[in-house]
């Protein structure tokens, strides 16, 4: 257990000084209304088309807005675009943009007035993410889209149209992404190569001051267009300030403190601290500190090599479903996640997770006895003659890889444990040099294909995400089937054979859904966890803790 008095104190405060002594408004801001987080992970930038890792798209997700936005419940909802229509077979979208939205004030524009936002900036944001020369990761979600101006035009300053090749149900959500905000043309231009770190946006903040590894401060958009229910104008907070402190220890006793209002995630060594064996939050903390939790759509899953050109494949055992079959049974996910994740966590039976639709109903479960039958179905009774496997993985996950090497071991089977780098690890699972490896995927968006992607044909590395190198001409075919399925029911249905297809023939063993787990100072209220850990800070507000 750390020791908690020997943890050096941390600098949260300082922005806090800025922010009291000049608030967004010119006046005075009430220190209890800046919401302060920590970023353990830095930040490099904050331009919306490189938005790829967690805590770039929440500072992002802060300054800008896109056409549609996600709602906590993972639908699609109204963001710049108060409508839409789809036409055409699934393969034309015209949004209608809202009117009374502007572009944070800024010197580039005239008299530095932010001017309004209009369907032409959607337009270059969508093209400046597809054009090569960006470079944007995240070009992929246009890939559907028609080129030029016959993909994305605007008729008008509120109109956008935007036609794909062919019907492709998740785009629609893809485009909440914060890959696809809105940016103006002139200030990136303007900026060039200092547009990183000069955001220019629409969002429900704005950028104030940032000084790279040390505090990112953002204050209110007292111009922002968005109201809660009863009207009144979001956000609640004056303003969202972010520290870059990277010792985990540090950051919980910030929290404890009441330097920061919120810690995300479970991976932190102060775990034991702070919870029970139940997951529940200790009694000498449950008065400040309180937590949200939500089922994540993600998945972490044990990979089987299953490329035969390859002579590590080819020359073991582990070409016989029957063999993988038996190491899914073997596995006791819900042990796994009661013993070394402090009760965080759901037990996964197959690759998509049971809150999306298309999960199956028929997945891989903790069966010992069916993993001792099929071993002798399998000519190895009690593991006999099989040579010892070797999972590998990077250290976060060693004590989940010894769980699951003992209770191999119980049933004959010998697991070996490698933990590599996560640089090796990477490089070595993309290049196909591990022949049992410890794999996790979080969704790009809430649909199920998003996971069934990881096993089609077209998809396999290192080009592509499908790790194991699966390859089956009728999943594929399926997966091009639902691809082209307009019926959502009809989709799902194709979905569920597939993740049913992935659970038989087992390229990979699914063993954990992750949750959305958030510690939160008391009094902070407005603030959710959700599957897709969105960080929505609009309708957050604190109160002081007595």
């Amino acid at each position: 257990m750390p020791t908690w008095s020997r943890l050096r104190p941390l600098v949260f405060l300082l922005p806090a000084l800025v922010l009291i002594r000049c608030g967004p408004t010119g006046g005075t801001t009430d220190d209890r209304q800046v919401f302060r987080y920590n970023e353990s992970e830095g930040i490099t930038s904050l331009d919306p088309a490189f938005a790829r890792n967690l805590e770039h798209i929440w500072v992002v997700d802060q300054l800008f807005d896109g056409l549609v936005e996600m709602g906590a419940d993972m639908r699609v909802r109204p963001a710049l675009a108060r409508s839409w229509d789809v036409r055409d077979s699934g393969t034309t979208y015209v949004f209608h943009l809202r009117k009374a939205v502007r572009f944070h004030d800024d010197p580039v524009f005239p008299q530095g007035r932010g001017r309004s936002v209009t369907a032409n900036d959607l337009r270059y944001s969508f093209d400046r993410v597809r054009d090569e020369r960006t470079a944007s990761p995240g070009r992929w979600v246009f890939d559907n889209v028609k080129a030029g101006e016959e993909g994305i035009s605007a008729p008008d300053d509120s109109t956008l149209v935007i036609h794909l090749d062919r019907p492709f149900a998740p785009f629609l959500s893809m485009l909440a992404m914060a890959y696809c905000s809105a940016v103006p043309r002139e200030a990136v231009e303007h900026y060039g190569r200092h547009w990183r770190e000069h955001p220019v946006g629409c969002g429900p903040f704005r950028i104030f001051a940032w000084k790279e590894g040390v505090k990112l401060v953002l204050h209110r958009n007292p111009d922002y267009y968005g109201r809660d229910r009863e009207g009144r104008h979001l956000p609640f907070v004056d303003a969202v300030a972010i520290g870059f402190v990277k010792d985990p220890n540090a950051e919980f006793l910030a929290l404890v403190k009441g330097e920061i209002d919120m810690i995300s995630g479970a991976e932190g060594g102060f775990l034991n601290e702070l919870l029970d064996p139940l997951g529940h939050v200790r009694a000498k903390y449950a008065d400040r500190i309180t937590a949200l939790r939500a089922p994540a759509l993600a998945t972490d899953y044990f990979g089987f090599l299953m490329d035969t050109s390859l002579a590590i494949v080819r020359e073991g055992p582990w070409t016989d479903r029957r063999l993988r079959q038996a190491i899914a049974c073997a596995i006791d996910r819900e042990g796994s996640v009661e013993h070394i994740r402090h009760g965080i966590g759901l037990p996964a039976r197959s690759i998509v997770p049971p809150a999306l639709p298309g999960a199956t109903a028929h997945g891989q479960t903790y069966d010992p006895a069916r993993a001792r039958a099929l071993l002798s179905e399998s000519g190895h009774p009690g593991g006999a003659g099989l040579p010892p496997l070797t999972l590998t993985a990077t250290a976060d996950y060693l004590d989940l890889c010894e769980f699951v090497q003992h209770g191999l071991a119980d049933l004959g089977i010998t697991l070996k444990v490698d933990i590599v780098p996560l640089s090796v690890h990477k490089e070595g699972v993309a290049n196909g040099d591990m022949v049992f490896f410890r794999k996790n995927w979080i969704a790009d968006y809430p649909d199920a294909e998003n996971f069934l992607l990881l096993f089609a044909s077209a998809n396999a590395a290192p080009a592509g995400p499908n790790y194991t190198r699966y390859h089956d001409p009728v999943y594929d075919a399926l997966y091009a089937r639902a691809l082209r399925t307009e019926t959502d029911s009809a989709r799902i249905a194709l979905y569920r054979l597939m993740d049913e297809m992935v659970a038989t023939e087992a390229p990979a063993v699914a063993v954990l859904h992750p949750e959305v787990v958030r510690f939160v100072r008391r009094g902070v209220t407005g603030l959710v966890a959700d599957p897709m850990n969105q960080l929505d800070l609009r309708y957050v507000r604190k109160a002081p803790v007595h």
